[in-house]
């Protein structure tokens, strides 16, 4: 090639160049090649971007809480409640013997005086045989002192109580009580020793047997019925008796014998009230004895058609029947 051509087209190649320039901007990331004296651009390959995806974590959820079993506690057995007894609650089995009359009854005597009267050869026998049983007597306020407070008895304890305070009383049973050495309950209708009635026992009499360990109670002033009389009669009846009876022979009167055994809770009421402490029935047979019916004492009547066998059938028929 002549130089004249080589120069032309050397020429075109530069103009070539100047306007490619001008119209397309060189990438940023451009290399220039040289071929051949001409300079051409070259794409650099653009890198790709690995991108590292993020783990994103598995969210957390609210744990579900694992339920925890519940034991059913088994009920414990309560146990039964013993119950608490009142330590002043107490109970005795005592037989408590009603006389009356300790002597023969006139031939004149009615079914009434028959009934009440025990001859003293027949007493006597009756004494020996609660001696030879091995009973060993006691008044009633040693029943009530042990219902009430706990004062120990001796064992087989009996009660020996006569009522309306008869001579017989003192001239017939005195002298063979003393003689078995048994303390008995002798209750005074106040009103009749007062007067001076004949049949009945003198304060002087009663003074002697108080003094030889007998009780004294009161059997009323004039033993009427206590059932519904009025506040003032009962005041009379039972603390008037009481009051007399003191003062003439000079010593306590803690226990009572209700007239024809009619009383009421009144009558019952003016006994504590005014100083009792036991109080005896003729209606209720029986030997339980308890501290709630203290002035309620279940007797057992000796009747005067009573052999000693007959008195101790009967002593061990309420003694074990529950009465």
């Amino acid at each position: 090639m002549n130089l004249k051509r080589f120069l032309v087209i050397l020429l075109v190649a530069a103009v070539l160049a100047v306007i490619g320039s001008a119209v397309a901007p060189e990438p940023p990331s451009s290399v220039i090649v040289h071929i051949a004296g001409a300079i051409f651009p070259s794409p650099v390959p653009t890198a790709t971007e690995t991108v590292t995806p993020t783990q994103t974590p598995a969210p957390t959820g609210t744990p579900t809480p694992t339920a925890t079993p519940t034991t059913t506690p088994t009920p414990t057995r309560m146990p039964t409640p013993t119950p608490t007894r009142d330590p002043n609650f107490r109970v005795a089995r005592v037989p408590i013997l009603m006389y009356h009359y300790v002597s023969a009854p006139p031939p004149d005597a009615d079914k009434y005086r028959l009934d009440l009267s025990v001859t003293p050869a027949n007493f006597e026998a009756q004494m020996e045989y609660l001696a030879i049983e091995g009973y060993h007597p006691i008044r009633v306020t040693d029943l009530a002192d042990h219902l009430l407070n706990g004062t120990p008895l001796p064992r087989k304890p009996i009660v020996l109580t006569f009522d309306d305070g008869y001579a017989d009383n003192y001239e017939n049973a005195f002298p063979i009580l003393k003689d078995y050495k048994f303390p008995a309950t002798f209750f005074a209708i106040t009103r009749y020793i007062d007067e001076k009635r004949p049949g009945y026992m003198t304060w002087d009499q009663l003074e002697e047997m108080a003094i030889e360990g007998m009780e004294i109670g009161s059997h009323s002033m004039n033993h009427p019925d206590l059932k519904g009389k009025s506040r003032a009669v009962l005041a009379s009846e039972i603390a008037g008796s009481k009051a007399m009876i003191e003062s003439r022979i000079g010593t306590p009167v803690k226990s009572f014998s209700y007239p024809a055994s009619s009383y009421d809770l009144r009558t019952i009421d003016m006994l504590r009230s005014t100083g009792y402490l036991a109080a005896v029935t003729a209606d209720a047979q029986g030997t339980l004895q308890t501290a709630d019916d203290v002035y309620e004492l279940k007797r057992i009547r000796v009747r005067g058609s009573y052999s000693v066998s007959d008195l101790a059938y009967w002593i061990k028929y309420f003694l074990s029947n529950g009465k």
